[in-house]
């Protein structure tokens, strides 16, 4: 099985390459400049005919927001969208072949992986992982390459030691090279076959030495036969031994004349056995005379004369119980026995006629028993004669055997069944030779069809001399010479091909990719099997439509920063940042368009800073008069005093705050009373817990008589109820930004908006609830899915709109926002009431409060949480204001991010 993240990392791929096509098919940025429905179409046509589909698509989604419902730009759309699709289907089909020869790499067929690597190559040409995988491909082989060297080497030497009998070594050699290949049978087959070798050479060592031990005894007693068969015994076991051979050849002389004496003695034997001494003396003396050392014959002799000598004693009587006995035993039909006796009888009386004629009627019983006897064992020869014609020669050793033992003095049987040991060591040869041949066939075969021709050649040499009467290997030797002539000229192609692949990378590496393509080209036409020149031809061609897309990009976001360099001049700081944002969008981290921001969000603060100060200053000024014109001098001088610190260069505050000065000196005799007033409306501002009202009052109390202490307490005690006040606000307002920044992360983001306005209203001096807003407002802006409505229009009072667009797809529904872009045209709060549905029939609805106020809001209503919003194509949405008439500028359906 693949490494786990084989399968893992194609089904993230996968998903990754989904999500690529789900982003390419958003409009770009660029896509937004074009100014009619015309100019859209124009553009979307001239990029499809380019085959530049996303161009194409954007181009045609800006035209429906021309023209919502144009049938040819949403046809057109539908074309691009099943082009873009039969794209994701070729990707499919190459994770197919990817998975193919995954399977393939991990069971070690690397040709067949090689092959479908390069196949996905050809569907997606330059693919990191593909190419990966053939270069590892190409250094398992080369190291393959290696090991089958360095097993052959250790093989060959194997064979060469259990040649020379040096079994240990060549075990060891056999081990090596199973280490480097543990899947081949060969070597373990090879130490078995060489442990089986050393055990039956151990064996044979072991009986060669008793065998040569015992001839060694054999030939201190002057043995010579028995230690001439013990010395070929010997021998039978290595054959090769010369000094064996020597030995047999210096002791056989003897031995030969000694087998004689052996024969001759034994013939001796059976006659003093059968008691027919006379000719039993004859044959001890004959023996006596080959091997006059030996003392057995003249023992015998010696043995037969007391024999005689005590039989002659009485030799009537001894006659007749001899003859006597004879006849008994001839009479039990013990022959043999009866020989003996009617010998010792004629031995004692040699002119008595009866022990001959019962001698001769014996010598006629054997006669006729010794003809039977030739009959049985004439066929038992015949029969082993044919089964050894016949090559089965386990049945006519068996037979042949039974013969020699029928007739041990017969060499017949003995020649026979030396040829057939013979055959059979033959045989066993041959068998050795066929296993070392076919071994060796195999192997070079398997060199052969891994291209290592020469080491092959070798094999089938080495084969060649075992069998040279097979074709087989000197065939194969042919065919891997022509095989090596047409490498030649392959080579030469080799050659051309490799030149103008190094004149092609050359040529890249500087950056000359029209030249370099065309080194590749040419290289293509001398192999054009060969995938590298086509995969390189191919990433030269997507650098350059790259590099094409690049310039655009930065037209584009050129195009951008002008325009908010445009924006900011004229002031409208919130549309240049965005301009700018937008060109961050296009070409991401671009220091530009991240300067022109920063500095755009410095300009805008500081531009809003002075806008608050002016403001402050009004008011101030406004306050001021007011407390003037309501005869409040000592408010009215401390508001003067705070305007002329916001602003010290204007003149009228100090005007006003002459004039003040003038009054309050001409009231200075009224002080005590003022300061009385003022105290009374301060304590009861405080009464009331109005503390900010409290503490104005007493310092107006303050301001006619400094010296008192009271008014000070009494501003203290309202400043600390105040900052008791602002810990509660503070607290009240922590808690609301808190439950507002949740739903945003849960991208609840209607009901986040409701919690940053609560915020709002509890600080209004915090700027991070308005940002907040803001930028949701930006997101439902931005990831807009269609516009219900897209010109201002105005709906009167108690009147219903209605309004087609296109059902949503079912994976975007849930997270459905609608954005409404609305101004009251009638100065007082009231209600929208939305209404959706489709060809069945109304579906659901929403309202809208719209606040007192002329200026434009933004309303963002989460839908995608109603059920018959997400469950139901709907294709329709009304508008009913209730009591007061609204102008509408977009009504959009988005979605969160």
């Amino acid at each position: 099985m693949r490494n786990p993240t084989t399968r893992q990392q194609m089904a993230l791929l996968r998903s990754v390459s989904l999500l690529f096509l789900l982003l390419l098919l958003l409009p770009p940025l660029f896509a937004q400049q074009i100014g009619s429905f015309d100019e859209a179409i124009e553009m979307g046509d001239r990029y499809y005919k380019q085959k530049k589909y996303l161009d194409a698509k954007a181009y045609y989604q800006m035209a429906l927001k021309y023209k919502a419902g144009d049938s040819y730009a949403k046809s057109q759309i539908s074309a691009i969208v099943e082009l873009l699709k039969a794209g994701m289907e070729k990707e499919d089909e190459y994770f197919d072949i990817v998975d193919l020869a995954d399977v393939f790499y991990e069971e070690g067929a690397y040709d067949k992986a090689l092959t479908q690597y390069r196949k996905a190559l050809e569907v997606v040409p330059g693919d990191e992982y593909a190419n990966k995988k053939i270069a590892d491909i190409l250094r398992v082989k080369n190291e393959e390459k290696e090991r089958i060297a360095s097993y052959n080497k250790a093989m060959e030497k194997g064979e060469k030691l259990m040649a020379e009998k040096n079994y240990p070594e060549a075990i060891k050699a056999f081990g090596q090279a199973r280490i480097i290949y543990p899947e081949r049978s060969t070597p373990t087959e090879k130490i078995e076959t060489a442990r089986q070798l050393e055990t039956e050479y151990e064996s044979k060592l072991v009986t060669y030495k008793e065998e040569t031990e015992a001839a060694g005894r054999y030939l201190l007693v002057k043995d010579y036969a028995t230690a001439l068969e013990h010395y070929q015994n010997a021998q039978n076991l290595f054959p090769e031994d010369e000094k064996i051979a020597q030995k047999i050849e210096e002791i056989r002389p003897q031995a030969e004349k000694q087998q004689q004496y052996n024969e001759v003695v034994g013939a001796a034997d059976e006659l003093y056995i059968s008691k027919d001494f006379t000719a039993a003396e004859e044959k001890y003396r004959e023996a006596g005379k080959l091997w006059p050392e030996n003392s057995y014959p003249v023992d015998m002799i010696s043995k037969i004369e007391d024999q005689l000598a005590l039989q002659r004693k009485d030799l009537e009587n001894n006659y007749r119980r001899s003859v006597e006995r004879a006849d008994s035993l001839l009479g039990l039909n013990l022959y043999t026995e009866a020989r003996a006796e009617y010998n010792l009888a004629l031995t004692l009386k040699p002119a008595e006629k009866y022990p001959k004629a019962k001698l001769e009627e014996i010598k006629a019983y054997f006669a006729e028993q010794q003809k039977a006897f030739e009959a049985d064992y004439a066929q038992k020869v015949a029969e082993a004669d044919r089964f050894f014609k016949d090559g089965e020669y386990e049945r006519a050793k068996s037979l042949y055997q039974t013969a020699l033992e029928t007739k041990p003095d017969d060499s017949y049987p003995k020649d026979q069944l030396a040829a057939i040991e013979d055959i059979f060591r033959q045989q066993a040869e041959q068998e050795r030779k066929d296993t070392a041949y076919n071994s060796l066939i195999a192997e070079a075969d398997r060199l052969f069809e891994n291209g290592h021709y020469d080491l092959a050649i070798s094999k089938y040499e080495e084969a060649k001399t075992l069998k040279a009467t097979d074709d087989y290997p000197e065939g194969k030797i042919g065919e891997i010479r022509q095989i090596l002539a047409d490498a030649q000229k392959q080579k030469e192609t080799d050659e051309a091909f490799g030149k103008q692949m190094v004149l092609a990378i050359r040529l890249f590496n500087e950056g000359q990719l029209e030249a370099a393509k065309q080194a590749y080209e040419n290289a293509r036409e001398l192999k054009p099997y060969d995938l590298q020149p086509k995969v390189q031809i191919a990433r030269i061609d997507s650098i350059t439509r790259a590099r094409i897309q690049q310039a655009e990009i930065e037209k584009a976001s050129a195009a951008l920063i002008a325009k908010g360099d445009s924006l900011r001049d004229a002031k409208a700081y919130d549309a240049a940042i965005l301009a700018f944002e937008q060109a961050l969008e296009v070409k991401p981290k671009d220091p530009v368009a991240a300067q022109r921001l920063s500095k755009t969000k410095i300009i805008k603060r500081n531009y809003e800073k002075a806008i608050a100060k002016q403001k402050a200053f009004d008011d101030a000024v406004a306050e001021a008069d007011g407390y003037f014109d309501s005869k409040n001098y000592e408010l009215a001088k401390t508001a003067y005093e705070k305007a002329i610190e916001l602003k010290s260069n204007e003149a009228y505050p100090k005007q006003r705050l002459g004039e003040t000065v003038h009054i309050l000196k001409r009231l200075a005799l009224e002080q005590q009373k003022r300061f009385n007033e003022a105290i009374v409306k301060g304590d009861n501002f405080y009464e009331q817990e109005n503390y900010q009202e409290a503490v104005l009052q007493y310092k107006v109390a303050e301001s006619i008589k400094p010296a008192e202490r009271y008014p000070k307490e009494r501003i203290a005690e309202c400043n600390s109820l105040l900052a008791e006040q602002l810990k509660v606000l503070k607290a009240q307002y922590d808690l609301s930004i808190a439950d507002a920044d949740k739903l945003y992360a849960t991208k609840i983001y209607d009901k986040a908006i409701k919690a940053y306005q609560n915020a709002e209203r509890i600080k209004p001096d915090e700027d991070y609830p308005r940002e907040q807003i803001t930028k949701i407002t930006r997101l439902i802006e931005k990831n807009a899915i269609t516009d219900v409505v897209t010109d201002t229009i105005t709906i009167n009072s108690q009147s219903t709109e209605r309004f087609a667009f296109s059902p949503l797809p079912i994976n975007v529904r849930k997270s459905n926002y609608i954005l409404i872009k609305a101004r009251n045209l009638s100065g007082k709060s009231f209600k929208i009431i939305f209404t959706y549905g489709s060809t069945k029939g109304k579906n659901g609805g929403f309202v809208v409060q719209v606040p007192e106020g002329e200026g434009y809001n933004d309303y963002i209503i989460r839908v995608g949480n109603q059920y018959k919003w997400f469950s139901d194509d709907n294709d329709w949405l009304t508008i009913y204001p209730e009591n007061g008439n609204i102008e509408i500028s977009m009504v959009r359906i988005s979605k969160s991010d």
